[in-house]
C-alpha cells in the first residue's frame, strides 16, 4: 500500500500560525481577564523566550538518528493536513492552551505566560519553516512525510 503523505513545510506552518493565533488569543483574554498591558506583555516574553530556548537546546533530537528521505514513490497518496495537524497539536498545545483557560480565573498574568509558550512554540515553527522551505529550494525538491508512528520522510524533485 502507498503511503499516504503531506508536504512537511504545510505541517509546520500550518502548528506554527494555530499555536501564535492561540497566543494571540491567550494574551487577549489575560488583560481582558484583569492582568495590566504591561504585565501581560513581559509575561508573553518571558514565557515565549523560555519555551523557544527550551524547544531549540533540546538535546534529545541528537540522539535519535534519523534514516534519510526516501524518494517519494509514485502513486503515494496526499494525506488530510488536517488529521496531521490535529495530531501535531496534542498534547503539547492544547495542554498549553488548556492550562491558559483554567489561568484565567486565578492569575491573569500567569494566562499571559502561558500565552508566550505558545508563541514560543509558534515562532520556532515559523523557524523550523523557514529552514526547510531554504532546503527545499536549495535542493530543488519537495520534503514530504507520513507522520504515523516512527515517521518516514520522503523527497521529490520539483
Amino acid at each position: 500500500m502507498q503511503p499516504a503523505v503531506f508536504r512537511s513545510a504545510h505541517y509546520l506552518l500550518a502548528l506554527a500560525g494555530i499555536r501564535l493565533g492561540l497566543a494571540a488569543l491567550g494574551l487577549a483574554a489575560s488583560i481582558a481577564a484583569g492582568a495590566e498591558a504591561r504585565s501581560a506583555g513581559v509575561g508573553l516574553a518571558f514565557g515565549a523566550a523560555a519555551s523557544a530556548v527550551a524547544l531549540l537546546t533540546d538535546r534529545r533530537r541528537l540522539l535519535v538518528r534519523r534514516a534519510p528521505a526516501e524518494p517519494l514513490p509514485t502513486g503515494a497518496r496526499r494525506a488530510p493536513l488536517s488529521r496531521a495537524v490535529a495530531k501535531g497539536l496534542l498534547p503539547s498545545t492544547v495542554g498549553v492552551a488548556a492550562l491558559l483557560v483554567a489561568s484565567l480565573v486565578f492569575e491573569p498574568v500567569l494566562a499571559a505566560v502561558l500565552a508566550g509558550i505558545l508563541a514560543g512554540m509558534g515562532g520556532v515553527g515559523v523557524a523550523a519553516f523557514v529552514e526547510i522551505s531554504l532546503l527545499e529550494r536549495q535542493r530543488r525538491a519537495r520534503f514530504f512525510t507520513d507522520g504515523i508512528g516512527p515517521v518516514r520522510r520522503y523527497v521529490a524533485p520539483w
